[in-house]
């Protein structure tokens, strides 16, 4: 994990999370987006003190473990304060919501592992607290109230609103909550072409529209097979295990969790856009493909 200067008083660390960082003034007061997972907040700790930094906020994007992890490990070193969107404030307060909310009730402890687990956090600001240079902007889809941020500089940190293209081609299904608002953000996404986007999981780009693309033709993709499996009505269950069967996923607690999560999300998506039925039949939900 390095620091990289990007354009004025806008910086990143890379890593498997990029976090912004962005200088607030002279005095060289800082504010981070998003900390990444718990175990790199005391790299982070050592770039702040190499590069004379004081951290001041952590603004996060969404309640994730691999975007809010370090957050109580550095809030506990300095004076930062956490700020985020309305809703995603609610997720940081209780470590069992966001698992409870994929799941559908009370989680299974066979899920809380450390890529979903967050240690709760209770003094969290209001996006409208951001500090002077740092704007906030909606991005629906992959988490309920997430949002990217745009500094001074003109630099765009964009989240997981698009996704790594490397891991589209490996794991094939990306979490995603709402799947109209995610198609929503990549086109307002690929409107920042030219401009310096940082997505969280690739590459920082000017050139984001091949990017959006691949994730679009992915969502693509992953409705054509749900249709082709509801050629034949289908409970949800079915319809994951023959998602997983096609891609030939191999199963675990957390892929079943996530997998399983968004595949209601593009039935749901389906759904609403008039191109799939439900019936209850047998005391059975089942889909099936409208003719």
């Amino acid at each position: 994990m390095e620091l990289h200067k990007l354009k004025g008083n806008t910086y990143y660390i890379d890593g498997s999370t990029n976090i912004g960082l962005y200088v607030l003034n002279e005095n060289l007061d800082c504010a981070l987006i998003d900390t990444g997972f718990a175990k790199v907040g005391p790299r982070i700790f050592e770039i702040l003190k190499e590069n004379h930094f004081n951290l001041k906020y952590i603004i996060n994007t969404h309640s994730h473990a691999d975007h809010i992890g370090a957050n109580k490990y550095l809030m506990n070193l300095t004076s930062a304060q956490m700020i985020t969107s309305q809703i995603e404030r609610a997720f940081a307060r209780d470590d069992k919501l966001d698992i409870g909310f994929l799941y559908g009730g009370y989680p299974l402890d066979q899920f809380d592992t450390p890529l979903m687990h967050i240690d709760e956090q209770k003094d969290i600001l209001h996006l409208s607290k951001l500090p002077s240079g740092i704007e906030s902007f909606r991005l629906p889809g992959h988490h309920y109230d997430m949002v990217g941020y745009k500094t001074s500089d003109g630099v765009y940190f964009v989240a997981d609103a698009i996704g790594n293209k490397d891991t589209i081609y490996k794991e094939h299904i990306l979490l995603i909550y709402d799947v109209d608002g995610y198609l929503n953000s990549l086109h307002k996404i690929e409107g920042l072409d030219g401009e310096i986007v940082v997505p969280s999981h690739s590459e920082v780009t000017r050139n984001i529209l091949p990017l959006c693309k691949i994730n679009e033709q992915k969502i693509e993709e992953i409705i054509n097979v749900i249709l082709n499996i509801l050629d034949v009505q289908k409970t949800c269950e079915q319809i994951v295990k023959e998602v997983f069967d096609h891609y030939q996923i191999k199963i675990s607690y957390n892929k079943f969790l996530l997998i399983t999560s968004t595949i209601r999300s593009y039935l749901a998506y389906l759904f609403n856009k008039g191109i799939i039925e439900t019936k209850f039949e047998n005391n059975y939900l089942y889909y099936f493909k409208k003719d």
